[in-house]
């Protein structure tokens, strides 16, 4: 994906605030649990927008919570993957379609950088 190009000494493939977050990214869902089972982009502070139906955001976060209680708000866009079951929902860089092109092409990011650094609050 990224093996031809000229790569900077830091490479973001995932900004909640970017104009379209999950364009480098495919995303499953399972299908045989459209409430329970979806992936959304929401403001961490107040939980909304909401997702769209049938989709029901379980466990929103408490937005009462401070950080002397000992949670925090983010003020900001954040990725919500909700999913009783992990095998059958989640993101996945570089995209599904991508993984199925050419045969014989990389099937990996082609990232030269010896490290990955994830941030997940």
């Amino acid at each position: 994906m990224f093996a031809n190009s000229i790569q900077p000494n830091i490479v973001s493939l995932f900004s909640s605030t970017g104009s379209n977050p999950l364009s480098l990214f495919s995303s499953q869902c399972d299908t045989s649990l459209p409430s329970d089972s979806f992936i959304h982009l929401l403001d961490d502070r107040s939980s909304h927008p909401t997702p769209p139906p049938p989709a029901v955001q379980v466990h929103p976060h408490n937005t009462n919570d401070t950080h002397e209680e000992g949670g925090y708000n983010l003020d900001q866009t954040v990725l919500h993957i909700q999913l009783p079951t992990l095998p059958s929902t989640f993101i996945q860089c570089p995209p599904a379609l991508l993984l199925q092109d050419d045969v014989g092409s990389s099937k990996d990011l082609g990232l030269k950088h010896p490290w990955i650094h994830l941030q997940v609050p």
